[in-house]
């Protein structure tokens, strides 16, 4: 642990509060600057577009990323050259299938490679993300870079609800650690005064602490929540199990983890409000975003987005496969063909509220956090599972091999065993014939980061 967390830790609360907000200052210089708010507008202008103006886009930024990624980065110049790709005749999205598809392990292996060597590394910012693999890998952005991502964020996904990052008072339930791990008594969340911001801590929400967040939520009187589904789901439980009046807000912003439909409706009974997902990566390459009629929307000029098959070929609109995703925003570590590990079906038709952009029809999840049957299916979507059972707190599914499967629930108030077994019947249904045992327990670990592994696959990675 860091001398400055202990610091932190060990500080009253009112410094702590004066150490967030600081801090907050300090991340606006990379935010919220001039490049954030000249590209907000530019956002607002885009959003009139046609979808022709948008493919014209894509394909200029298309041949100006391969073109740097081909002569400035250090490993795309030799993959493309052991491919025995001439990026000077690159043409755009119809010479994309020339070019090879990137996986992790050669980011993780060494991601200094992937950056533009002509970067001065000690200018850039650098973050570590482990995804669900444990092994860290080093993301690098300059100012422009990490300004767009929030811009996006903000102009696509908050703007569509009428809110806006330090305009609009906001309560957050992400993974930083805003109080220690083995603090046993409120304060469990500081007010970062310069955002508007009650953040709260995602690794405090055991029942006997839940009261004592609701009271704080109510007495902040926020306009937006945001946070990971499991957590702001876990305060929504707690409210409408006990019957207590709404805490109102007028929009939850959920992200990094996936959103079931009975979490969205518990927090639109607990906090009177709807709820809009968003869905990205830290490597900046790609984002999408829900509008007011729950269509996930792409922004086009993020990413180039492939959906594959087995073989990587294209499929068509409409049938699941792999994200491979190009990025048309992130010019210091470009990620070219980069098999995100995620799968996903583009829509074959527009959106009923008129914005011109692409649509995700659906998102299976991450390759191994989907379930895996004997004669190789994948199953996604895993949501239908609990309908019709009632009182989930919360739940993981975890497959220990092909045909045998636990259901851990947390129970809620008016969970009983016959709700149990319509979650078994309900993955019979999907699963075939097999093992399944449901299992109450106390509670379901959080990863490091505080996120919630809601599908937990045990077979082997590569069958992933």
């Amino acid at each position: 642990m860091s001398i400055l967390k202990e610091i932190y830790w060990a500080a009253p609360y009112f410094l702590k509060c004066w150490m967030a907000s600081w801090n907050a200052r300090l991340l606006d210089r990379w935010r919220h600057g001039a490049a954030y708010e000249r590209l907000c507008r530019e956002i607002a202008e885009h959003d009139g577009w046609s979808p022709e103006q948008f493919a014209e886009y894509q394909e200029a930024r298309l041949r100006e990323i391969v073109a740097l990624a081909g002569a400035h980065v250090p490993y795309y110049r030799e993959a493309f050259a052991d491919a025995g790709v001439d990026v000077g005749s690159f043409r755009g999205s119809e010479d994309l299938a020339r070019l090879p598809i990137l996986e992790k392990q050669p980011v993780r292996a060494d991601s200094t490679r992937f950056v533009d060597e002509r970067r001065d590394l000690s200018k850039l910012k650098v973050s570590h993300t482990s995804g669900t693999t444990g092994t860290p890998l080093d993301l690098y952005r300059d100012v422009a870079v990490e300004s767009a991502a929030f811009a996006f964020f903000d102009a696509r996904c908050r703007e569509v609800a009428g809110m806006r990052r330090r305009r609009n008072a906001s309560v957050s339930l992400c993974g930083h650690l805003v109080a220690a791990p083995q603090r046993a008594v409120p304060p469990f969340w500081v007010h970062n005064r310069r955002w508007k911001q009650l953040y709260m801590s995602s690794y405090h929400l055991a029942p006997k602490y839940l009261p004592a967040y609701v009271e704080q939520m109510r007495a902040f009187g926020g306009e937006s929540i945001e946070g990971y589904p499991s957590s702001v789901y876990s305060v929504a439980k707690f409210i409408v199990d006990n019957g207590l009046e709404p805490v109102p807000f007028k929009a939850c912003f959920t992200t990094a983890e996936t959103l079931f439909d009975f979490q969205r409706e518990a927090i639109r009974q607990a906090f009177q409000c709807r709820t809009y997902d968003q869905y990205g990566c830290g490597e900046a390459a790609i984002f999408a975003a829900e509008c007011e009629l729950g269509s996930m929307h792409l922004s086009p000029e993020v990413s180039y987005v492939e959906i594959v098959d087995e073989n990587d070929r294209p499929v068509e609109p409409g049938v699941v496969g792999h994200v491979v995703c190009t990025s048309l925003l992130n010019d210091v570590q470009p990620f070219v063909r980069y098999r995100l590990g995620d799968l996903a079906a583009l829509s074959p038709t527009p959106c009923a509220c008129g914005r011109p952009l692409p649509v995700l029809d659906r998102i299976e999840g991450r390759i191994d956090a989907v379930l895996i049957t004997r004669d190789g299916r994948r199953i996604g979507r895993l949501d239908p599972v609990f309908k019709g059972a009632e009182g989930i707190a919360e739940a993981q599914i975890v497959q220990n091999d092909y045909d045998q499967f636990v259901v851990r629930i947390v129970p809620g108030k008016g969970y009983t065993d016959a709700d149990g077994e319509t979650i078994a019947r309900n993955l019979a249904e999907r699963t075939g014939e097999a093992d399944i045992r449901v299992e109450r327990v106390a509670e379901i670990e959080r990863t490091a980061s505080g996120k919630f592994p809601a599908v937990v696959c045990k077979l082997p990675r590569d069958l992933h």
